[in-house]
C-alpha cells in the first residue's frame, strides 16, 4: 500500500503562514519528486481571499480592522472565506501523473478529493451532496468550499469543513460590500452556511473530524497516511514564501 504524509502542523495566529507552507510544500514536492502529503490546519479569525478577488469588494474591512481579524491571499481560486479554530481546513499535494488523478479532468479530482470528506462526514450522520464544482452542500446548506491551483506538475487542493465556527461572525465579516472602482475577478457566491455541529445537534470535536477524515482519505484513495514533520528545505521555504509573500499588503490586497 502506497504511504502518503500526513501533517499536523497549523500556526492558528498567522494565517499568512499557514498558506506559505501550503504553497512551500506544493513547491518542494515538485522539486524533490516527494509522496503525496494530506495536512490539517486551522487559522484563528482570518478571511482567506481567493487569488484573483478584490479584497474591497469581498470584506467588511472596517469590521475586520475592530475585530483584529487577519486577511489574506492564496494561490488558489475560489472565493473568500471567513476561518476561524472551529473551522478545519485540508490539504492535499499530489502531482498531476500520479496514478490516482492523471487521467482525470479538474471536476473529475474535484469529485475524487470531496468523494473522501463525504465519506468523512457521513461517520457522523449526515448526507452530504457534491455541488459541483467545489462546494459541499448538507440540505441546501454549504458545509464545505474547495479550490485548486497546479504549478510546477502538482495539485495543491485545499479545502474547509464548518464544524464549530461562528456563522453569525461569518456573515458579518462576508457582508457584501459596495461595488468598488477596480473589480478584480469574479465575485464569491454567497449562499447559506452551516455547521457539522449543526446539523448533528451536538458539539463535534475538531480532533473527531480529523481523525475521521483521516480514515476516509486512507479508505478512499486506498493509501496509508504516516505522520511527518516539515523537512528543512519546506521550513525554509515556508519562511521565505511569508516574508516575501504572505505578509506583505502588496499579496494580500493586490496593492
Amino acid at each position: 500500500m502506497e504511504k502518503w504524509r500526513l501533517l499536523e502542523i497549523e500556526y492558528p495566529s498567522r494565517a499568512g503562514l499557514n498558506l506559505a507552507i501550503d504553497e512551500a510544500l506544493l513547491r518542494q514536492t515538485a522539486k524533490n519528486k516527494g509522496s503525496p502529503i494530506v495536512r490539517f490546519w486551522r487559522n484563528r479569525n482570518a478571511v482567506v481571499v481567493g487569488y484573483s478577488q478584490c479584497v474591497e469588494a469581498e470584506v467588511n474591512l472596517e469590521l475586520c480592522r475592530i475585530r483584529g481579524i487577519q486577511i489574506v491571499r492564496r494561490i488558489t481560486g475560489g472565493g473568500t472565506v471567513y476561518q476561524d479554530l472551529g473551522n478545519l481546513n485540508y490539504s492535499i499535494v499530489i502531482g498531476s501523473n500520479h496514478p490516482l488523478v492523471r487521467r482525470l479532468d479538474i471536476q473529475d479530482s474535484y469529485n475524487l478529493f470531496l468523494s473522501g470528506v463525504v465519506k468523512c462526514l457521513k461517520k457522523f450522520g449526515v448526507n452530504p451532496l457534491i455541488d459541483p464544482p467545489n462546494s459541499l452542500l448538507v440540505q441546501g446548506r454549504k458545509i464545505s468550499g474547495n479550490a485548486q491551483a497546479r504549478r510546477r506538475g502538482m495539485i495543491l487542493h485545499h479545502g474547509t469543513i464548518l464544524v464549530n465556527s461562528d456563522l453569525n461572525l461569518l456573515s458579518e465579516v462576508l457582508k457584501l460590500q459596495k461595488k468598488p472602482s477596480r473589480q478584480i475577478g469574479v465575485p464569491s457566491k454567497r449562499r447559506p452556511v452551516t455547521n457539522l455541529s449543526d446539523e448533528v445537534a451536538g458539539k463535534i470535536r475538531i480532533q473527531a473530524v480529523k481523525e475521521s477524515l483521516r480514515r476516509s482519505f486512507e479508505e478512499v484513495f486506498s493509501v496509508k497516511l504516516v505522520h511527518s514533520a516539515l523537512t528543512s528545505d519546506e521550513k525554509e521555504a515556508s519562511r521565505i514564501l511569508y516574508d516575501e509573500k504572505y505578509s506583505r499588503e502588496e499579496w494580500n490586497f493586490w496593492r
